[in-house]
């Protein structure tokens, strides 16, 4: 392995949808004025949400069938993704009901963003293979954007070193990392226009 495949392998790891949403809900927790505004003794119980259901549950069975060797790590098959994003998607579900319970709105706008952007990606899956990566980084990124305000825009900047990474390991073509990114801005924008 040469020194830049190890290196788009350390980009997509640490920009991976999993690891951008634990990011955001870190960010969310430090800076939305309406968390700042909850009771401190719930936030611990949102971190918790945050991370069972949007950053664990997508990736559990993932991390199980790349185990036993049916498939890799990045679900690389685009007939093989589909049920991956289904559990994505109860697990969105399953947080954005209860972050609703709890009144956290951002954490609710967020999951409910992600359940969009997922179907979306699901359904698009079906012509081409979607860039997870890309929409992971996105839709989250738009999400902070419409939170914390305009100072967002610059965790746009790992856009692009996501896009180099995917290319350079020939998981994507450009048009699907576009695509991808195109989604998740599209779809999370929408719903926070709506909900928000």
């Amino acid at each position: 392995m040469d020194i830049h495949q190890k290196i788009a392998d350390i980009i997509s790891y640490l920009l991976s949808p999993t690891t951008i949403g634990f990011y955001v809900i870190v960010l969310f927790l430090l800076f939305s004025e309406k968390t700042k505004q909850m009771d401190p003794l719930v936030l611990p119980l949102i971190l918790s949400i945050g991370l069972i259901f949007l950053c664990i549950t997508p990736i559990v069975g993932i991390l199980y069938f790349t185990k036993i060797g049916t498939i890799d790590i990045w679900v690389s098959e685009r007939r093989t993704r589909p049920p991956f994003y289904l559990v994505a998607i109860f697990g969105y579900l399953i947080a954005s009901i209860l972050f609703y319970s709890l009144n956290a709105h951002d954490f609710f706008v967020l999951s409910v963003a992600y359940i969009g952007v997922t179907i979306t990606v699901l359904f698009v899956n079906f012509k081409t293979k979607v860039s997870s990566h890309s929409a992971g980084l996105t839709g989250p990124f738009t999400a902070v954007l419409f939170v914390l305000g305009p100072l967002a825009l610059f965790l746009f900047i790992f856009l692009p070193f996501v896009i180099w990474a995917r290319l350079h390991l020939k998981a994507h073509t450009f048009s699907q990392l576009i695509l991808g990114s195109v989604i998740g801005s599209l779809i999370t924008s929408a719903t926070y226009l709506v909900l928000y």
